[in-house]
């Protein structure tokens, strides 16, 4: 068992000082790095002293909102930290943290329990299986596939170990062997994934804006056109052609549906838009075309409602048009299109 804990702790070690130089200034690194400690406080728990041990058990609770938190950071444009899946997560450790002294000490009912330590373990698995199913759900809309894979490898093996920790512990199926042998063999996958996609893994997350850049941005307009260009790729004329027929306008359009109707292999259509366009995700590329349009129609027909144009280029509502025309153009769609018909007046 010692064997075991310190070649997991070695493991450990090591792909923290990997992770605090590479990816401490990102959110989505500083998440992991905290996994890391507490997958140490959860390997080292039984050989703690009785009076400490409810440090490394309040610590090794936490893993699993932590790894929702992480499956948010690196697949979500917009991350939803904050809303039913969060308090899921959040209650699933805080909630025992607390209740811990007085359930120990025999001073809380049956249904005090209940709600102080069950419940909290039904929510681990519920947000651990909310968390992997974001991870199948959005993976496919990064572009850059050697950085797709090492992402979703990334996370399996981490949910994998993550899903097996929380059920040997909640269910007492383990020994503390299954301690060394679980975080050693994710930490030494997890570490040899790093260092092999170094370079993929560091662009997780888009870089942020340059502070104090307040000017409204012309949306690009990197319309279907422009592939035309490309004279002798066959893949970028079908891409220019169906998109020039406001293809890019159809709701919920996935990469699948897009290579289905080029009649060519999804991987073809990644590579091209990628390597072509410069696109590193699919819904920037899509909601570019988009906004574009919009950009477009907002100022050549002042009177026609913004809600009308956000769904005609296919937004499902009002809220998420907002949001992709400010991520673009780093202002409203209101502020533009009066920005823009004052500068056709006075010009």
């Amino acid at each position: 068992m010692l064997t075991l804990t310190g070649f997991g702790l070695g493991c450990l070690v090591s792909l923290f000082l990997v992770s605090w130089r590479d990816f401490r200034h990102l959110w989505v690194g500083k998440v992991f790095l905290v996994i890391i400690i507490t997958s140490g406080a959860y390997l080292l728990d039984p050989l703690m002293p009785a009076d400490w041990r409810w440090v490394t058990s309040d610590l090794q609770t936490a893993v699993p909102a932590l790894f929702w938190a992480l499956c948010q950071l690196v697949f979500a444009r917009h991350p939803k930290l904050v809303s039913v899946w969060g308090a899921m997560a959040l209650y699933s450790f805080a909630a025992p943290a607390l209740s811990r002294p007085f359930i120990e000490a025999g001073l809380w009912p049956e249904w005090g329990v209940y709600l102080g330590w069950t419940l909290g373990q039904w929510f681990e698995y519920v947000i651990v299986l909310h968390g992997l199913s974001y991870v199948v759900r959005h993976w496919r809309n990064d572009l850059v596939e050697a950085r797709r894979k090492a992402r979703l490898a990334l996370l399996l093996i981490l949910g994998s170990a993550v899903g097996v920790a929380i059920i040997s512990l909640n269910f007492g199926i383990y020994h503390d062997v299954t301690r060394g042998v679980v975080v050693a063999l994710a930490a030494l996958a997890i570490l040899l994934c790093i260092i092999s996609s170094r370079e993929g893994l560091l662009k997780l997350v888009p870089q942020e804006k340059p502070a104090g850049d307040l000017q409204p941005q012309e949306p690009a307009a990197q319309a279907p056109r422009e592939l035309q260009a490309e004279t002798g790729n066959d893949d970028a004329h079908k891409l220019a052609e169906i998109m020039a027929n406001g293809f890019y306008k159809k709701e919920k359009l996935t990469l699948k549906q897009l290579a289905t109707a080029m009649g060519i292999p999804e991987y073809r259509v990644r590579r091209l838009i990628n390597q072509t366009l410069g696109y590193r995700n699919f819904n920037d590329y899509i909601n570019q075309l988009r906004i574009a349009e919009a950009a477009e129609r907002l100022v050549q027909t002042p009177e026609e409602p913004v809600l009308n144009i956000s769904l005609d280029v296919g937004y499902r509502t009002l809220s998420s048009f907002n949001r992709a025309f400010r991520d673009i153009t780093d202002t409203t769609p209101t502020a533009y299109r009066q920005s823009r018909c004052t500068e056709k007046l006075t010009g």
